[in-house]
């Protein structure tokens, strides 16, 4: 379920190094497996160590030995953790070559009884976390060496989600400022893209209780998203094969996105 998507070389990622934020679990989980599986040296971010170090043992180590994930626990949230993490990584691997902004997560509520505080917490994690933890790699690490590559997890459906006023928000921030960044950045090689899955059957998204057969009724093709497939996506925008794309938003969520109005979860988990 983890694994890389078999189309692309084993080692189409060889010496490059791969920060992926929300690496414990879901997507970011399933995504630094699969850059590890094609070679890459991959440092997975987040809160928790524990999830981190799970991530870690299920990669295992290389032929000589080395762990294929290393972990650095941080509060993405605050600018000088971030500061604190980007300089050990920058120390033990000296570049970031892929940066993967997974770390997300909101709540269900509707715009009018929505909180200050609370569309402030959700863009603060979904949309300033992302554009400084991005910056800050770009200027530390890919506009210096005249290369890299960015993808930013967002979300559909595109069109509208009630109750997501914060989270949807921030989301089209994630990808307006993709753009516009994938404009800035080309001339130092740097590509930029985001993603955008549908319903993904996370072990978060589990603890709502919900039926995946029932709710995978409003998905056209009939079912959730596995975690893997999104994390096949991100690992052919990293490859060679995407070198070629930049500036766009991948839409891969089963249709959803085409399917008009249908009910969604009480809450979006985290990815």
């Amino acid at each position: 379920m983890n694994q890389p998507n078999t189309l692309l070389q084993p080692d189409c990622l060889a010496d490059r190094v791969a920060l992926v934020t929300g690496g414990g679990s879901g997507i970011g989980r399933a995504t630094a497996l699969a850059l590890a599986g094609l070679g890459a040296r991959v440092v997975v971010l987040g809160r928790r160590a524990e999830p981190l170090a799970e991530t870690c043992a299920e990669a295992g180590s290389d032929s000589a030995g080395a762990p294929r994930i290393t972990a650095v626990p941080c509060d993405l949230r605050e600018f000088d953790h971030v500061d604190s993490a980007l300089d050990r990584v920058m120390a033990e691997h000296g570049r970031i070559d892929l940066l993967v902004n997974n770390a997300g997560g909101q709540f269900r509520a509707t715009a009018e009884d929505l909180s200050a505080n609370g569309f402030r917490a959700v863009t603060r994690l979904n949309l300033e976390a992302p554009w400084y933890l991005t910056t800050q790699v770009a200027a530390r690490s890919m506009i210096p060496q005249r290369s890299g590559k960015v993808v930013s997890i967002t979300m559909t459906p595109r069109r509208g989600m009630p109750g997501m006023a914060h989270s949807s928000a921030a989301r089209a921030g994630v990808e307006s400022l993709t753009r516009t960044l994938a404009m800035e950045w080309a001339r130092y090689g740097i590509r930029l893209n985001a993603v955008a899955p549908g319903i993904v059957h996370t072990q978060a998204w589990e603890r709502y209780g919900l039926d995946p057969d029932q709710v995978g009724k409003v998905v056209p093709l009939g079912r959730l998203q596995r975690p893997a497939e999104v994390a096949a996506l991100i690992a052919f925008l990293m490859s060679p094969a995407g070198d070629y794309i930049t500036g766009t938003t991948l839409v891969a969520d089963g249709g959803i996105d085409l399917a008009g109005p249908a009910p969604v979860p009480t809450a979006t988990p985290s990815a």
